[in-house]
Order: C-alpha cells, then sequence, then structure tokens
C-alpha cells in the first residue's frame, strides 16, 4: 500500500520597502530547517529588497516581484504560489526561533483535524523600552464550535493553516489588511471563518517568533491601534451584514469591552487610552458600510469592481 506523504510547509513573507528587515527575517528563517520553499512576496518601490534577497545562496528562497498592494494581496499570492500541505506566514519585521517550523509541523502532524495555528509574538526585552508593537500571548489552547475573546485572536506574524483549509473557507479578504482600504482585520475575518466552519484552531505558546516593528509612543503607536480598530470591526460587521448571529455576538463583545474599558479608566480619573481605538472601531464599521460585500465568497467587493460589474449588468 501506498504511504500518504508526509506534510510539508511553506512559508510567505511579504514585503515592502523594508529591506533590512526583509533581510533579516529570510536570513533567520533559512538557518532554520522543516520546510520546503520560502515565498518573499516584495511590493517595494525600488530594487534594494531584492538585490538584498537575491544574493542570499538557498534554494529555498523564491523571490516574487508584485505591483500589487495589501498585505493580505502579498499573502493571497504566496498561497497561490506556494506547494505546501502547510502554509505559514510570518512579518518581515518578525525573526522566527530556529525550532519554529518543527514545532509547528509537530501540532499539524499529530492532529489531524487542527485546521490553523496561531503561535506566540513577543518583543525582545531590549526593544520593549522603544515604543509599541504588536504582541500575541496564548491564554487557551484550543478554540472550536465558540470564539475567542478579544485579544486572544491570533496574528499572521505567527500563523499556518492548511491549503485544505483554505479551499473550504476562502483565502484571505484582500480588501481587509495593512495597505488595504479598510485597514486591519485580515487575520480575525479568517479565523472567524474557519472557527464558523466548525474546525480547530490551536493557540500554541510553544511556537515562537519575535517582533521588531516598534511603534514610536505616540502618533506612530496610535496610528498602528487605530488601523487595527477599524480593521477589526469591519471584519466582524462584514459576517454581521451576511446576517450571521455568532459574528453580532462577536462583533458587540469587541464593542462592549472597549467602551467599558474607556469608560473604567474616565471614572477612575485615568487617561482613557482606548478612546482612539473605540473612535477606529465606530468609524472602521461606519466605512465598512461604503463597501459592498460579495456573499458568496463572504469577500468585501472594490467598490470601483462593483460599480464596473453593475454598469455591465
Amino acid at each position: 500500500m501506498t504511504q500518504p506523504n508526509p506534510l510539508t510547509l511553506s512559508v510567505v513573507v511579504p514585503t515592502r520597502n523594508r529591506r533590512d528587515h526583509a533581510l533579516a527575517c529570510a536570513r533567520t528563517l533559512l538557518a532554520a530547517d522543516g520546510f520546503i520553499e520560502l515565498i518573499v512576496i516584495d511590493q517595494s518601490d525600488g530594487t534594494g529588497t531584492r538585490d538584498a534577497l537575491t544574493a542570499l545562496a538557498d534554494s529555498r528562497l523564491r523571490y516574487v516581484p508584485s505591483d500589487m498592494r495589501g498585505v493580505t494581496r502579498g499573502r493571497n499570492l504566496g498561497i497561490e504560489l506556494s506547494s505546501g500541505a502547510i502554509v505559514a506566514f510570518t512579518d518581515d519585521d518578525c525573526r522566527v526561533k530556529p525550532d519554529w517550523a518543527f514545532r509547528l509541523m509537530a501540532i499539524f502532524a499529530s492532529q489531524p483535524d487542527v485546521a490553523v495555528v496561531c503561535g506566540r509574538v513577543g518583543v525582545p526585552a531590549e526593544l520593549r523600552h522603544l515604543g509599541f508593537a504588536e504582541t500575541f500571548q496564548p491564554r487557551e489552547r484550543e478554540w472550536q464550535t465558540r470564539y475567542p475573546p478579544m485579544g486572544q485572536w491570533g496574528i499572521t506574524a505567527n500563523f499556518a493553516i492548511r491549503r485544505s483549509v483554505l479551499a473550504q473557507v476562502g483565502r484571505f479578504d484582500p480588501m481587509l489588511g495593512a495597505g488595504a482600504p479598510l485597514q486591519s482585520g485580515g487575520e480575525p475575518d479568517l479565523l472567524f471563518r474557519v472557527l464558523r466552519s466548525g474546525l480547530k484552531v490551536v493557540n500554541a505558546d510553544e511556537v515562537v517568533v519575535d517582533h521588531l516593528g516598534i511603534r514610536k509612543h505616540g502618533l506612530e503607536s496610535q496610528k498602528l491601534l487605530k488601523g487595527y480598530g477599524a480593521g477589526t470591526a469591519a471584519a466582524f460587521l462584514k459576517h454581521v451584514r451576511l446576517k450571521d448571529p455568532a459574528a453580532a455576538g462577536i462583533y458587540l463583545g469587541f464593542l462592549v469591552t472597549t467602551v467599558r474599558q474607556v469608560a473604567g479608566k474616565m471614572l477612575r480619573g485615568r487617561r482613557p487610552s482606548g478612546a482612539g481605538y473605540l473612535l477606529a472601531f465606530l468609524s472602521g464599521s461606519l466605512r465598512s458600510c461604503r463597501f459592498p460585500v460579495d456573499r458568496a465568497r463572504r469577500e468585501y467587493q472594490d467598490r470601483r469592481s462593483a460599480a464596473s460589474i453593475g454598469r455591465r449588468s
């Protein structure tokens, strides 16, 4: 009897105008093992990233220039070009641990029902004083037929999914994510679709990457957090618009949690540091309603494309 092929892992890293980060990220990945290919999708304006990466002599590295904009578009292109049964993602400003791929694949190999693994994302202690960077610290390991609370939805800085699951639930929504019209939100949107399908998500504390993308306290970090707030609202409100009661509960849960946090700080006489996120969440909700939704694909549509289709019909 023919034995099934072992699981294989492809790694996708989108990048734009961050040559040094992209080079350092690729080096840490290629210094490790456990995957068959590293696909870097480069949306940069110049040739600096290309020149740096093509100097790396490793047959696993595949450099792909792209004129598209938006991190989720880059991830979707990487999915299309990859061949592994598992597709993993990290960001150019992240550095994986040497055992990252092995620990990731051990979960998929030992638990065939796991659809997605979201790993831990931390900031090195020596960088924390410099500002803010997004992190993810798993608190509960398995999620299935229920939904995590705010703060426990994994992020694509350390994220892996079975190709068969992508075929079932669809790709990242290209209208969500950094560089897209509706800003961040690609991860919670895809994770919601996975969990809504009854599939299992594992938040794995032992699968670790370091995040070096520090934003200075003040305008830089506030802009980043507002993008998360707006995009997260748009991610869940899309499904609310599709009359999904589970999405409505999650959306309201995020909204109520944020309002309570802001109100609690104000009542204690403290600066309401979450107010910017709350306002962004509300503005992202309003903005999302300007975009039509493809009900079959469960994706937002570009308004220009939708208008063009309407004129032709």
